[in-house]
Formats: structure tokens, sequence, C-alpha cells
């Protein structure tokens, strides 16, 4: 007899079913199940917007003469750039199997399909994920220098704050997802004086997660009270975020950025407000959530490439701007591989 995975599931098999294969196959099968199993958990599909923020503060920071004194304008740009995306991948990989982890008992009430409720990884195993992750990312933030090290261990600590505490209250859940992008986008330059490109990240991600927390109509509901505070919670920290930028020098806008680059951000969040709209009109609840979570962390690429070219720097925003279309084809290929927003994975 053979084990054969229906749904995630392991059964006995008739001889019959495997068509005269052998029996060599299976566990391919089966590590192609445990691979699966692990992009579902992680969400990795979606992690190219966060790899997208962090190389365009290294981008900017290799290139401009300002941050000699910073170690990722030093390091060799192929070496910073793979950290960088090592740091983005394992804080995003640590978010998303830590909120797995805390919410399992929800997820086996009303998300049964998830992974470990589903039963395709064990509890334990997921914790193991989640730690690993959380270590690769230190990894790579020490790769970056001693100041981004430490920017990834306090991205970590908003990381787990917002999943153990923050989600479960509205404003300030939206606000602590806001500044866990800011953070994060500082990792390679805490001290990056063009705050203008992190300040529009940091309101992209909380517009985000008001209008999915709505969408999939999540408990708490969101009360007006709620959008009140979420607002001045966007306000204050824009005046901390972009007052930075001042005292760093650069002012909201640098003297050697073009004009075109402030047509190319506008086209870019226009172009995201477009396609967002056309994607999840024909679809409700989860469903159009899921598309605009997933056209928001591509658009991260975009906005970082428009960015770029306001910053006189093409080959860059060519650079991203490829990452973008990269993160677009690949999301959209292991969602059609995996089905990881439309069905139970099935192996017959």
């Amino acid at each position: 007899m053979i084990n054969v995975a229906v749904f995630g599931r392991w059964r006995e098999a008739d001889p019959s079913e495997t068509d005269g294969q052998s029996c060599y196959h299976f566990p391919v099968r089966r590590l192609i199940l445990r691979l699966i199993t692990a992009i579902q958990l992680t969400r990795l599909t979606m992690a190219f917007g966060a790899i997208a923020d962090v190389w365009f503060v290294i981008l900017v920071t290799s290139a401009r003469g300002e941050y000699v004194f910073i170690k990722v304008h030093n390091m060799n740009l192929a070496v910073a750039l793979l950290a960088g995306a090592i740091v983005a991948i394992g804080l995003f990989a640590y978010g998303a199997s830590l909120n797995d982890v805390l919410d399992v008992r929800h997820d086996t009430a009303f998300s049964p399909d998830r992974p470990i409720p589903a039963g395709r990884i064990r509890f334990g195993q997921a914790i193991v994920v989640t730690v690993g992750a959380l270590i690769v990312a230190m990894l790579g933030g020490v790769t970056l220098g001693v100041e981004a090290a430490g920017m990834t261990l306090l991205t970590a600590t908003g990381i787990l704050f917002y999943n153990a505490t923050g989600k479960y209250i509205p404003a300030v859940g939206f606000t602590t997802v806001g500044l866990i992008h800011a953070t994060h986008m500082l990792i390679p330059n805490y001290q990056l004086a063009f705050t203008l490109p992190v300040w529009l990240v940091m309101t992209h991600a909380m517009t985000i997660a008001v209008i999915v927390h709505k969408l999939e109509d999540k408990r708490p509901r969101l009360r007006p009270r709620a959008l009140v505070a979420t607002v001045i919670g966007w306000v204050a920290w824009s005046v901390v975020l972009l007052g930075a930028g001042a005292i760093h020098g650069e002012g909201l806008w640098p003297d050697d950025a073009g004009a075109l680059g402030a047509l190319c951000v506008l086209a870019a969040v226009a172009g995201f407000v477009v396609v967002a709209w056309w994607k999840a009109s024909g679809v409700q609840g989860k469903a159009a959530a899921e598309k605009l979570k997933r056209y928001g962390a591509m658009w991260q690429a975009l906005y970082g490439a428009a960015w770029l070219v306001a910053l006189n720097l093409p080959m860059q925003a060519i650079g991203l701007g490829a990452l973008a279309f990269a993160g677009f084809v690949a999301m959209t290929l292991i969602k059609e591989i995996t089905g990881l927003s439309d069905r139970p994975l099935a192996y017959r």
C-alpha cells in the first residue's frame, strides 16, 4: 500500500491508483507538498514588496555620496542586495507564520484550510519555521551592519506586538502596520534623509490594512472612532517621519530630484488606485481583500522605481521595475500552482 496525499492528509491507497508508477515518486510528492505548505504558511508570494522597499534604500544609499558613513554604501552592491533580500524575506516569513501560530484556534474555527488546522504542518513545526525565519532575518541584518541589525530587531518587535496585541485594537493595529513597514524600509539606512518614499509606503500599508479589515469583516468591527484615531496616528507619525527628513537637510524634496519623477510617483499612485478598484470590483469579501493585498505588495516595487526615476537613477529604476514584473509573474504562477486563495491543495 502507498500513502497518497488528498487535501493535505495522508491515506492508504490501492496500488491501482499508482498507474504502475514506482513508489519512489511519492517521497518527491511529499517534498513538493511540504514546500508548498511552507509557502502557504509564510505567504512568500507577497514578499516582493518587502524586498523592493529594502532594495530601494540600498540602491539610494549606495549611489549617493552623503551616505559614505553608512556600511551599505561601502559594501559590494550584489552582497548588500542579497543581504537585504534575506532580511526582507526572513521578516515577512516571521510575521506571516507568527500570525498563524498565534491564531491557530481562530483559524481552526473560521479558516480550517490554513496549513496548521488543515493538518499539513504540525504546530511545533510551524513554531520552528517562525523562529528560523527570525534568525535568518537577523543574520541578514547583521551583514548590513550593527545599526541595521538593531532596526531588524525593532521591526521584529513591532511584528510581535501587532500579532499579539495590536491587531485586536483596530486603530492601534493600523498604525502599527504602517510603522512596521517604515522601520523595515529603513533597516539598511536609518539615517535616510529623503523620507517621503518611506512616508508613502507607510500610508499605502495603512490604507490597505483599513480596507482589508472592512472587506474581511474582521472583529472588532471598524467604528468611526477607530477611523478617527487611525487618522490622528497617521498625521502624528507623518509629522515625525517627514520632520526627520527635514532635520537631516534634504527637506521634503531633494534639490537634485527632477519634476518628471514627481509625475512618475503620482502616476504610480493613481495606477494602483485604478488597478485595485478594477481587480476588486468583481469580487467581494475575502477574495477582494486577497487581491488588494497581492497587488498592494507588488506595487511597492513600482513606487520604488518611480522614486529612483525622480532621483535620476534610471538604471536602478529599471532594476526595481524588473523586480516588480518578476514579482507579479511569480505571484501569479505560485497562486495557480498552489491554489493559495481559492482552493485546498490536493494530490490524486
